[in-house]
């Protein structure tokens, strides 16, 4: 598949890449200031919603471009707490429970950023930003879309389940803006996985736009993906 990467942000920020004022915090992390959101609401947000919003707010998008939110494991931290609650049996808090779901981060930036235009939310193992972007792709095809808002953030699962996954070492959020018209031309392919999995593909896809390379592979656990720049010659 064939599109375009007009803008993205990657948080934690390289040299030069962002200048955005942030929060260094007692886990060692400079988490973003947001100064777009009102101080008492900020303080409420966890870290996961921080970084996806801080990513999304730097891609300057119009009042009907789509959102595609994707994120391994979503915010499990609250999660965890909820079934902490219920196995001590205390009452769960609605509001918790609430902003513990996937599409819960979507949502609140639709009602921060005053954006009413469709979300969606992808889960999809150690290729969930890649699936994103193939649901953004797909949105792409449509007559009145001609760009795609994709935000991907995950964090370190809570250590009870590092037995299962050590991924992500780290906090990582990605926006990349989506369109069929003008960027960076790259073509997106995928095939059956043949190669041990890579860390994380958020990363290995920020060192691939980051850098001179024609093109990269970034292999999961079942899906291959192949990454080249395309040579665009514009209609005359």
């Amino acid at each position: 598949m064939d599109f375009f990467i007009q803008s993205w942000l990657f948080w934690p920020a390289v040299t030069g890449q962002d200048t955005t004022i942030s929060e260094t915090a007692a886990d060692g992390y400079d988490w973003p200031g947001l100064p777009q959101v009102p101080a008492m609401q900020r303080r409420r947000l966890s870290p996961l919603t921080k970084i996806a919003f801080h990513v999304a707010f730097s891609q300057p998008i119009s009042s009907t471009t789509p959102l595609v939110f994707a994120s391994r494991h979503g915010d499990l931290h609250k999660t965890l707490e909820l079934l902490r609650d219920v196995a001590t049996q205390q009452p769960l808090s609605p509001t918790q429970f609430a902003l513990s779901v996937h599409n819960a981060i979507a949502g609140q930036y639709s009602i921060f950023s005053q954006h009413q235009a469709e979300h969606s939310s992808v889960a999809a193992g150690d290729s969930s930003l890649h699936y994103a972007l193939l649901e953004a792709f797909a949105m792409l095809q449509e007559a009145d879309c001609p760009e795609v808002l994709v935000v991907y953030a995950d964090q370190p699962v809570p250590e009870v389940y590092q037995c299962f996954t050590t991924q992500p070492a780290a906090p990582v959020a990605m926006a990349l803006l989506l369109s069929n018209k003008q960027g960076i031309p790259v073509s997106l392919q995928h095939q059956p996985a043949t190669a041990e999995a890579v860390v994380e593909e958020a990363r290995s896809l920020q060192a691939f736009l980051l850098s001179d390379a024609a093109d990269c592979n970034i292999p999961t656990s079942r899906v291959n993906w192949h990454w080249q720049r395309r040579v665009h010659v514009a209609a005359a």
